[in-house]
């Protein structure tokens, strides 16, 4: 399986919505729409698995939980390089050149323990990324500043999320 490259996300005002591009090392590309409601639909998901590692769950104080989820994402996204302009050199396009509009995510563990985050359209193909703790801070990041960028308000930050266990196979459509 070839691993993420690089991801982007940015705001495209005329069409309202988030642009995802990712690549992959063996330079292929795939690109997706992410629409308001998708994005409101799939956030509460993404911080849940941020807040799901053994180090987080295993702590008894609500507030101490919070406090080391931030902190985890704060070292997470000061160790990842956001400056890096996204290369666009050629790539192949297995899911076609236009962007597709994303409908259904689907977030579970792998054997190795990393998260699989599965992003599809209504019908048709998708991807399967598979996302270590890192990137999965980077990701969810990436999508808090397209959103603010955008001026969608997100339901609540990363410092405020709801810290309630959630099950290893959650789908959102």
């Amino acid at each position: 399986m070839a691993k993420i490259q690089q991801i982007q996300i940015k705001f495209v005002a005329v069409e309202d919505r988030l642009l995802l591009r990712v690549s992959s090392s063996d330079q292929v590309e795939c690109r997706f729409w992410m629409t308001r409601r998708f994005v409101n639909l799939i956030w509460p998901a993404l911080q849940q698995a941020l807040a799901d590692t053994p180090r987080i769950q295993t702590q008894v104080s609500a507030e101490v939980k919070k406090e080391l989820l931030a902190f985890e994402h704060k070292k997470a996204v000061r160790d990842s390089d956001f400056n890096t302009p996204y290369k666009e050199s050629p790539k192949s396009l297995p899911l076609g050149e236009q962007p597709i509009l994303l409908a259904k995510m689907q977030l579970r563990k792998s054997e190795s323990g990393e998260i699989v985050m599965a992003l599809a359209p209504e019908q048709g193909p998708g991807i399967d990324l598979a996302l270590t703790a890192s990137l999965l801070h980077s990701l969810t990041e990436l999508i808090s500043n397209a959103s603010h960028i955008a001026e969608w308000a997100l339901s609540t930050p990363i410092e405020e999320s709801s810290l309630t266990s959630m099950p290893d196979d959650a789908t959102v459509n």
